[in-house]
This record gives C-alpha cells, structure tokens and sequence, in this order.
C-alpha cells in the first residue's frame, strides 16, 4: 500500500568517485556516498528511443509487432543547484568539470579533457556516480546514474541573495543505462564548511579594473559526447570540441568603469593581466583567476543605481591557465 507523501525536495543528491570509469561502487559502506547542499533535486530525462508508428500491413492499427524501443543510445542528465561549500563533494564536481585535481584547479590553454572506455580502463577525475536518493524504500527508490561526466558547472553570487553566499549549479550527464529502482541504504558523508560570501572577497577584478561589484557568475561549459553502445549504455566518453570558461558581473557605473563601454565598442584585442579575478579573504575559498578574456557584452544596468552588465569569454594565449580555482 502505498503510504507516504513526500516532495521532490525530500530527495537528497550524493556523488561517489568510481575507481572503474562507469561501474558505481559498494554504496552501503565506507560513507563513500558525498552529500551535495542543494536547493531542490532535478530529476533525470529519461529520454528512451520509442517507435510507435503504424507500418505498412492490412490494419490501419497500431500493432505491438510495430513496437520498438531503446534505452541505451541515448544520454541521461540531471541539473542541480544549490550553495557552495568547501567540502569534497563540491570539489569533486568542479574538479569533473575542469578535469584537474592539482593545486590550484587549472585549465591549461591546451586542456583536451577526459576520453576513455567505460569498464576497461580508469581514468582520474573522468567519470563518478550520481545518486538521488529517495526519502524512503517503500515507495520510492534510489536512482542510480553511473559514469557520470559535470557538462556545465557554474558559481555565481548576488549581495540581494542570501547575504552574496556563494552557489552553485551543475549539468550532470551520462553516457550509461540508469538504475532507477535502487534500495540500498546509503553510507554518508555530509557536506561541510561554512557558506561563503562575496562580501568576504579582498579583490574584484573586471578588466584590470577594481570596481563596485553587486554580483558576479562564473561558468564552464564543456560538452560530453558518447561512442558505441553495449547492453549498459554507451561504450566510451569525452568531451566535446571546445571548453568554454565565461564570467558575467554587474558593476556600478563611475568613474572607473565609464570607459567599459567604449572598451567593448572599439575592441580589437583581450586583456592579459586581469580578466576576471575574486579573491577571497582565505585564498582557497574558491578564489578565482580568469587572466585573459575578450569582452562579449557591455550594457546599461537601469536599476535604483546605475549599473553596467559585463560579460567575457577566456582566451588561450600560447601559455599559461585560462582559469584557475583555488580550493586547497
């Protein structure tokens, strides 16, 4: 009998690091299962492959000789969102999404990413399970996504909301065949750390400019893509063409940004000193280094105060990082 009544805020959302690249490990011991702080949970897009059109025959019916579908060929995500902490969890998910775990978090100007094949072959920060775990196993279940890849990964911060805390979202997807009916009872870790706050930055950079900065998004985005097939899923994963790194911030208008408009007007070249850069009063609260970036939009912010919108777009220069992050 089906008893309980539960919201899809009741889910909970835990990443576990997979030593085989699409094989989910024991889930019940070792509290391997790394709790997330998010908001709500996005459920996952099953998105299976249905034929289901009338073919040529004597009937003018639809019949079940003429059904077809497929579960494999395909790709699963989950979008999730929620406040930043400095815990493993989070990191894990920023290190999948720049496919760095060194000091700080790097991505090269010659960063190709992850590639290899699902089962066979291991490869560092490729691939990790997703679970969403339901708030009971009587009348919901865990779903399982494994040989997971974080597609977009994105900070932002907003002094409006919630005192500038820092947050996070994430596109998480899968090249693997899902278990959507799990119940194991989870071993975890909770998520950890206090919030951290915009407010506690010691330098904001836009453009080698130090302006008054209201909110600001930092955002990487990079595609996975998937060969083969087998009876789980797909055989191998990567990444797609390009990784691109953007920022977008919201600044007061002065007498230090008035000249952002025309800078962006008149453009012909990227600055190569300080693109982007927040700081934070402890460095490795996730501070932030985007060096070289061209401007991709300046316009006229017309609140109570008069603001500007800014975004960029990093840019490999020959040497060096695009973006670093720093999280030791």
């Amino acid at each position: 009998m089906a008893n309980a009544v539960f919201s899809p805020k009741n889910f909970r959302a835990y990443i576990v690091n997979e030593s085989t690249n699409g094989t989910t490990p024991t889930l019940t011991t070792g509290n391997v299962c790394k709790a997330l702080d998010v908001d709500s949970v996005g459920f996952p897009s099953l998105n299976v492959t249905q034929v289901m059109e009338k073919r040529s025959s004597s009937s003018k019916i639809f019949n079940t000789t003429e059904f077809f579908q497929d579960n494999k060929f395909r790709t699963v995500e989950v979008s999730l969102a929620g406040t930043l902490h400095k815990d493993s969890g989070h990191i894990d998910l920023l290190e999948n999404a720049m496919y760095s775990s060194a000091d700080p978090l790097a991505i090269g100007y010659d960063w190709t990413g992850a590639s290899g094949k699902y089962g066979t072959s291991t490869v560092s920060n490729g691939t990790f399970s997703l679970i969403l775990e339901s708030p009971d196993q009587t009348d919901g279940y865990n779903i399982v996504l494994s040989g997971c890849m974080v597609t977009n990964f994105a900070i932002t911060a907003d002094m409006g909301t919630d005192g500038g805390a820092y947050k996070w979202s994430a596109t998480i997807s899968s090249g693997k065949v899902p278990a959507l009916d799990n119940t194991a009872t989870l071993s975890t870790t909770a998520f950890s750390g206090s919030p951290i706050s915009l407010a506690t930055a010691t330098t904001k950079k836009v453009y080698s400019i130090d302006p008054i900065m209201s909110s600001f998004g930092l955002t990487i985005d990079s595609p996975a893509v998937y060969a083969g097939v087998v009876s789980t899923g797909h055989e191998n994963f990567g990444h797609g063409a390009e990784l691109s790194v953007t920022a977008e911030a919201v600044l007061k208008l002065d007498s230090l940004t008035r000249g952002l408009p025309n800078s962006f007007d008149t453009q012909s070249s990227h600055d190569a000193v300080d693109a982007f850069t927040i700081t934070q009063s402890t460095a490795s609260d996730f501070s932030i280094s985007m060096p070289s970036a061209y401007l991709t939009d300046v316009s006229y912010n017309e609140g109570d105060i008069m603001m500007l919108n800014v975004g960029l777009k990093a840019v490999g220069i020959g040497s060096g990082n695009i973006l670093t992050v720093d999280v030791a």
